[in-house]
């Protein structure tokens, strides 16, 4: 759950939220519409569904790793009150954030925006992302055990700590 939601945060600092050089201008009311309009247009609350859907398997076996004895009707009502906590947390976030967004954005830059993603070419981009994001998952995966293994071997050089034997990928 904790890497889910440092996704979310990620994500939002990503798409445009970090310190900006630029002056801020007012959220209006305008803006901050638009500003919803966009999140719906990109499905931004279906995006986070999925990683939230994909990252479900991994915590319920966390749960079953500290707990062998944990039900099936445990980890039931664990996915659904995690699920709906999720989403409370997520609408506050996307509340909050696009008044960011419309200090940040133009009125030009949010209404460009939107009518990226209304034109055949941005809903294209955001039909597709699906796929692209599950590819680039498997290869972040993939990568995964590699990275590992290059982060110990570091810390060892800093820390003159022994490296554990290399990991093998899971197939």
């Amino acid at each position: 759950m904790r890497r889910f939601l440092i996704a979310i945060t990620l994500f939002f600092t990503a798409a445009g939220l970090a310190p900006s050089v630029m002056a801020q201008e007012a959220a209006t009311p305008e803006k901050i519409a638009l500003v919803k309009r966009y999140y719906a247009l990109v499905k931004l609350d279906k995006m986070f569904e999925q990683m939230f859907d994909r990252m479900g398997p991994a915590m319920i076996e966390q749960m079953k790793a500290r707990d062998p004895n944990v039900s099936e009707e445990q980890t039931r009502l664990f996915l659904k009150v995690t699920g709906e906590a999720t989403t409370q947390y997520l609408n506050k976030m996307m509340d909050r954030s696009a008044t960011v967004y419309a200090e940040v954005y133009t009125l030009d830059e949010l209404k460009y925006m939107v009518s990226f993603y209304e034109d055949p070419r941005g809903k294209a981009m955001i039909e597709k992302m699906p796929l692209v994001m599950e590819k680039a998952s498997q290869i972040a995966v993939s990568l995964m055990p590699e990275f590992q293994d290059d982060l110990m071997k570091r810390m060892c050089e800093v820390t003159d700590c022994k490296a554990p034997k290399a990991t093998k990928p899971k197939a």
